[in-house]
């Protein structure tokens, strides 16, 4: 069984604030692949339902999801995730962890690193590695399509990262590693997995 179109946008939409705590509305349209005014009407409709809250002030204003938003996350996470798809999903992500790793062993590096050599060597790296992690994320896709825009994202990230270094681990744009950081938090969550149990803090 597969979720409807709407409700996978909007758990898509909600995932996001669930794991960043606070997003913006450009962090949004990152996750659901749409531009900033799709994202900003989604998450007005999101308030008229009491699902989410903005917060205008402090250090890094944005948008949060409520108790209530909460509930209806953890309620679309278990709709359409039967025992068939959820051991979809979860074959599709032991290929995912396998490359864990080496992607966290790619980021650590990469920040240790100033010049552009050292820097395209560890793009080369990811590019050996992309095409399977996007496998994953597809197959994961053919039972929640959410899962396929990773992948997708994953690819914008690596298409731009040799113009603009941040898109390799950077929070502040739609990086390779804030990606596939969402992607390995909705395998954990779709599944009722934690990093502490399967040792991939």
């Amino acid at each position: 069984m597969t979720m409807t179109q709407s409700n996978d946008l909007t758990l898509t939409a909600l995932h996001v604030l669930k794991i960043k705590g606070r997003a913006s509305v450009d962090e949004v349209a990152a996750s659901i692949g749409g531009d900033p005014g799709a994202a900003a009407e989604l998450l007005s409709g999101f308030a008229d339902e009491e699902l989410v809250v903005e917060r205008t002030g402090g250090r890094r204003p944005g948008w949060m999801l409520s108790p209530a938003g909460r509930a209806r996350h953890e309620e679309l996470l278990a709709e359409g995730v039967d025992d068939e798809a959820k051991a979809e999903i979860a074959d599709a992500y032991e290929g995912f962890l396998a490359l864990n790793s080496t992607v966290k062993e790619i980021a650590s590096r990469w920040q240790a690193v100033s010049d552009d050599a050292g820097r395209f060597e560890l793009v080369e790296e990811v590019h050996e590695i992309h095409e399977d992690a996007v496998d994953s994320l597809d197959r994961a896709g053919e039972v929640s399509p959410r899962f396929a825009r990773y992948g997708a994202r994953l690819s914008e990230a690596l298409d731009k990262v040799e113009e603009d270094p941040r898109f390799m681990v950077s929070p502040a744009v739609d990086s390779y590693h804030t990606v596939w950081f969402e992607a390995h938090e909705d395998f954990l969550l779709t599944l009722g997995r934690t990093r502490e149990a399967e040792g991939s803090i």
